[in-house]
């Protein structure tokens, strides 16, 4: 039986890390170790469980549909010998994840270096993408998103929730003024995102509802782009609150517009409802949970329904493009 387990680590492994030799060095056998265990595994299950050529690995359609419920197996075991010796398991092996690019470059990926610190034997492939449709189809245990996939049934746990925020330099503002409304902004030089192509934004207050029409020569579908231009003096940006802390705080950028509240953005981690969730899956949703839990927070808005105003104000409920 011993054997049989160690063959299916080996299994999980060269799954995970597509080498023989990586998939040794993590397990501490040597590399014909890990061979032998696979081609015993294939004999006695009667099935190829990998094509081999001289540039790579593949696992077969027989490897893809085993692999979870091997992991569940490992998982299991790797419990029972831990609580037997009275010590908590340890997470492994390779965890494959989506992050949103921006959240992810400014906020996440310090935390995805503190939680590998912390697990010395996780390896991480991250995938940095806003466009994660399909998790299973991606070949991802789990998402971190402002924008939940459309294919799926998924499981959501609610991390964190930002505003948006409306930038401008002090260069910029020293020569066209701040506003003082947000139908100020149809009078200012907006650097605008592709994901409001129609550059109609609604706005609450305790002053009401506030609908307005943005335009501006520079257009981009970066967040990040967008506030280095505001940065630059190139017009007034509205971005993610997680991009200005420090400019705000070295009085590089200036928060504009702080009684206007556009919808929030909710930040979630999602994963499969149908798939068990390993161990250092868990792990890592943990984690990240802690760690921005305990991050300064976005002031907190008072969120109720505003009356509108007439300039500029819809009636029928429609929803900001963003």
């Amino acid at each position: 039986m011993t054997d049989r387990i160690e063959a299916y680590a080996a299994f999980a492994r060269l799954m995970e890390l597509g080498s023989f030799s990586a998939a040794g060095r993590q397990l501490g056998i040597s590399q014909s170790t890990v061979s032998k265990h696979v081609a015993g595994l294939e004999n006695s299950l009667g099935v190829q469980l990998f094509t081999r050529t001289t540039r790579r690995i593949s696992p077969t359609p027989e490897a893809s549909r085993i692999y979870e419920h091997v992991q569940h197996m490992l998982d299991s075991v790797e419990t029972a010998h831990a609580l037997v010796k009275g010590q908590q398991p340890e997470a492994a092996g390779l965890l494959r994840l989506a992050l949103p690019e921006s959240l992810g470059r400014t906020l996440l990926f310090p935390l995805v270096r503190s939680f590998m610190a912390a697990h010395p034997l996780i390896s991480l492939d991250a995938v940095l993408s806003d466009n994660v449709k399909d998790i299973v189809a991606e070949g991802l245990e789990l998402a971190i998103t402002t924008a939940a996939p459309t294919e799926g049934s998924l499981i959501t746990r609610t991390l964190r929730v930002f505003e948006w925020a409306v930038v401008a330099s002090p260069a910029y503002l020293a020569a066209h003024g701040a506003p003082e409304s947000a139908i100020d902004l149809e009078a200012h030089e907006i650097v605008r995102s592709t994901r409001n192509a129609s550059g109609r934004l609604e706005f609450d207050s305790e002053n009401g509802r506030q609908v307005v029409q943005l335009s501006g020569r520079l257009c981009t579908n970066s967040d990040e782009a967008a506030y280095q231009a505001a940065v630059a003096g190139d017009g007034i940006a509205i971005v993610p609150s997680w991009l200005i802390d420090d400019d705000v705080r070295d009085k590089k950028i200036r928060r504009l517009l702080p009684d206007y509240y556009l919808p929030p953005i909710t930040v979630t981690v999602i994963y499969p409802q149908t798939r068990f969730l390993s161990r250092r899956a868990r792990s890592f949703i943990d984690h990240i949970a802690t760690a921005v839990a305990s991050q300064p927070r976005d002031r907190a808005p008072v969120r109720r329904s505003f009356p509108s105003v007439a300039r500029g104000t819809e009636t029928n409920g429609g929803q900001a493009d963003r």
